[in-house]
């Protein structure tokens, strides 16, 4: 069974542009702050907006010095297999996983994305033996802002109360199944 080496597992957030006006404030930082003011979650956030910036966080979020934040919270416009990383560049899951080289053991790779996990199964298995993440989850479907991000913040406190991750999984089905079905929110890990 995948157990985390630590039940504090805090947040490492890299978020890309979610429009391509200076003006938009659409962000989920207030999320992250509202879950370090009121569940103790503490957060890093980062905006990227080019390949190479997202790839050198990513190496970054695997540092030692950030070892206690478990979560590698991945939010940019998605579609299946890859993320949009500024107004027109495409990542694909091989190329996330090529970044962090092996080197995310003892993290939960989430992506808030549309669609970014509506690849066969095999593919995503592929992407957490090549992580060695503990576990990967985000969303098969296109998803709206709002709610996806409700559900995140719900997922995420989960992942605070739990070091096995089949209880996160069975938690976030037994309390939100409805949301996370809806929303097309999966959860992989090895069993």
């Amino acid at each position: 069974m995948q157990l985390s080496r630590f039940r504090r597992k805090n947040v490492f957030c890299i978020e890309g542009n979610w429009n391509n006006s200076l003006k938009g404030r659409t962000g989920i930082k207030a999320a992250l702050d509202f879950l370090e003011h009121n569940a103790n979650l503490k957060h890093i956030h980062k905006n990227c907006s080019t390949i190479v910036q997202l790839e050198s966080l990513l190496k970054d979020a695997v540092l030692q010095e950030y070892s206690r934040y478990g979560i590698i919270y991945i939010a940019f416009h998605g579609y299946p297999g890859e993320l949009l990383v500024g107004k027109r560049q495409k990542i694909s899951l091989e190329q996330i996983a090529a970044a962090l080289q092996g080197k995310a053991k003892d993290k939960i790779i989430h992506f808030g994305s549309c669609s970014t996990l509506n690849v066969p199964k095999a593919r995503v298995n592929r992407f957490l033996k090549d992580t060695g993440a503990l576990a990967v989850s985000g969303y098969t479907k296109d998803v709206d802002f709002i709610p996806s991000t409700f559900l995140d913040i719900l997922y995420f406190q989960f992942c605070e109360q739990y070091r096995k991750i089949p209880l996160i999984h069975r938690d976030v089905k037994k309390y939100y199944g409805k949301m996370a079905n809806e929303l097309g929110f999966k959860m992989f890990y090895e069993k």
